[in-house]
């Protein structure tokens, strides 16, 4: 099944074609990974090997990665409670870039994540419109472009006030 283009368009400003859980990258290695483990019975091999660590916390992560997919905002995946998302909705946007607001405080959390990418992407598509940024994105894609080359390595607060 082909996507729609404008799928890959993150109301933020993110491509989703970019990113690992749209691609289903890791999310199909770690089903294989977790079936070859499977079929060795890795589970009692595990169990000899002190520095292999917690074997079930293991698993624990595969499946997760397993389960890490996403069809992007446009289609309903992503965070269900995204502001950004419910503001483009409710304006009628595709994108923030088409909002004369942009950038707002809405914006912040992700910016800081994306390390200002996304407002770069939201400022080219200003600039050339939905379908050629779409194209340029395409293109840096098959050059080897991945989201994780521009994410922030931020680390969430626990409940006491420390990083985790």
């Amino acid at each position: 099944m082909v996507k729609a283009r404008e799928n890959l368009v993150g109301c933020c400003g993110i491509y989703c074609g970019a990113c690992f859980a749209y691609r289903r990258s890791l999310s199909d290695e770690a089903g294989k990974l977790k079936e070859l483990l499977e079929k060795e019975k890795f589970d009692r091999i595990a169990t000899a090997f002190d520095w292999i660590g917690s074997y079930r916390d293991f698993k624990r992560w595969l499946s997760w990665l397993r389960r890490l997919t996403c069809e992007g905002c446009q289609t309903g995946g992503g965070n269900p409670f995204c502001a950004i998302r419910r503001c483009c909705r409710r304006k009628g946007f595709l994108s923030c870039a088409e909002c004369p607001e942009m950038p707002c405080s809405k914006l912040e959390w992700i910016t800081k994540r994306y390390k200002r990418w996304n407002l770069k992407n939201l400022q080219r598509i200003r600039e050339v419109g939905y379908q050629q940024w779409l194209s340029e994105m395409e293109a840096k894609v098959r050059e080897g472009f991945k989201t994780g080359m521009v994410i922030a390595g931020i680390r969430r607060k626990t409940g006491r006030g420390r990083r985790a």
